[in-house]
């Protein structure tokens, strides 16, 4: 599958460039806005082409899908144009501004019947993928009762912006949570800023498979230590996931099964980006276009995804100003 990325950005360049390749896909062009930075990171990634406009990488041809990450203003012009050309895009989340700009970038992607994968990566990463399929079973039962914690350290310009924190971290764990528990409904929310330090975020919520689910999300850690967590009750049995790679099973009888990378052995299986979810999310992508997948990450899903969060800044935005002037 031949692809050409739109984005040179420090996390395209960290992360997606590298699981492209890790990912078996072709990397062909790279579209960039300087020239310098479509040159050097087309030449870093191998690509034989590099462009500063969308419109002439996709005129120039021979390719079979795009990347897209880009700052959350130009997902919407970029995906648009893409898709007119119907050409099946991987975004990176949140895929645009707002949940309404999602809709009507899902309704042009529907009306082109033009595929477009967003890249909400847990939803791909195999400790995930487990606890999914546990919490599927027979055996575990309708989920009763979820928590999520997406702890790190000091970013001075979430401190600035709560909504555009909510809408750029800790919407992982909502959209996890929508992926594993199902559609959340009755949020409350409380929030905590330390001036200079950070902020800290607590949310209470409804999945529509009943679970009660808590939510805790700050800026207030430590990039050193332990960034997530989820544990999922059913009826007496529960799961959990450690920090992104470790997913342990408890059966109501009989003792915990834990699955973890064998980090040992240096096998694509065992790597950062595929314990993640970058590759195995960009296969998905492959197996989307290819016919051989139904899109689990769609634009309508992101949408509903960036309206929750959305949701919570409501719920939140008048201790922000509160506590902001404080």
């Amino acid at each position: 599958m031949r692809v050409g990325v739109v984005g040179a950005g420090r996390h395209a360049n960290s992360a997606l460039y590298p699981s492209i390749l890790e990912a078996g896909l072709d990397l062909v062009a790279v579209c960039a806005r300087t020239p310098e930075r479509a040159a050097t990171t087309a030449g870093r990634w191998g690509a034989d082409a590099h462009y500063t406009s969308v419109e002439d990488m996709l005129a120039a041809g021979g390719l079979d899908g795009v990347v897209v990450a880009v700052p959350s203003a130009a997902y919407r012009s970029v995906l648009a144009r893409c898709i007119e050309a119907g050409i099946p895009i991987f975004c990176e989340k949140p895929g645009g501004q707002s949940a309404s700009e999602l809709r009507e970038l899902a309704a042009l992607a529907a009306e082109a019947r033009t595929e477009v994968v967003v890249g909400y990566m847990k939803r791909f990463a195999p400790a995930y993928q487990r606890a999914r399929e546990v919490i599927g079973s027979g055996n575990f039962g309708s989920p009763s009762l979820a928590h999520f914690t997406f702890a790190m350290g000091r970013v001075d310009e979430y401190l600035a912006d709560l909504r555009h924190y909510l809408i750029d971290n800790p919407v992982h764990m909502i959209d996890l949570a929508r992926y594993l528990v199902g559609e959340l409904d009755e949020v409350s929310a409380v929030l905590n800023v330390v001036p200079t330090v950070g902020l800290s975020v607590s949310l209470v919520a409804r999945a529509d498979s009943g679970a009660t689910c808590s939510f805790d999300f700050c800026t207030t850690a430590s990039f050193a230590h332990r960034g997530e967590f989820v544990e999922v009750y059913g009826r007496a049995d529960a799961v959990m996931v450690d920090n992104v790679d470790t997913c342990t099973y408890r059966p109501a009888d009989g003792p915990a099964q834990v699955w973890r990378p064998n980090y040992t052995l240096p096998a694509p299986s065992n790597s950062s980006w595929t314990v993640m979810g970058f590759v195995p999310a960009l296969r998905h992508f492959h197996d989307v276009v290819a016919g051989l997948a139904d899109n689990r990450s769609d634009l309508a899903s992101a949408a509903r995804t960036l309206e929750t969060t959305e949701l919570v800044w409501r719920r939140l935005e008048s201790s922000w100003s509160a506590l902001r002037s404080a």
